[in-house]
């Protein structure tokens, strides 16, 4: 089962392998990705405005997956979706 939550957070990028994300914060606590399980572009509602996003399937140390993305016209990241 997912959650879609769609919130703002702040991503620590790896930019040694092209720009990955390694950590996220959400709630006040630093989150660490252990491994990108998979990414792909979307350009979702583009007839509503809607820019393409860069999203991430990560999997978190200790916490599971989570779905975070890159607006990539904002530059802004969000955490999209929690799984149970």
């Amino acid at each position: 089962m997912s959650k879609i939550l769609n919130q703002e957070i702040e991503v620590i990028l790896d930019d040694g392998n092209g720009p990955n994300p390694t950590a996220f914060i959400w709630r006040g606590a630093t989150l660490t990705v252990v491994s990108i399980c998979e990414s792909w572009r979307d350009t979702g509602q583009w007839w509503s405005g809607e820019s393409e996003k860069a999203f991430y399937r990560v999997e978190v140390e200790g916490q599971g997956l989570y779905e975070i993305y890159l607006s990539l016209k904002s530059g802004r990241w969000y955490l999209y979706k929690t799984y149970d």
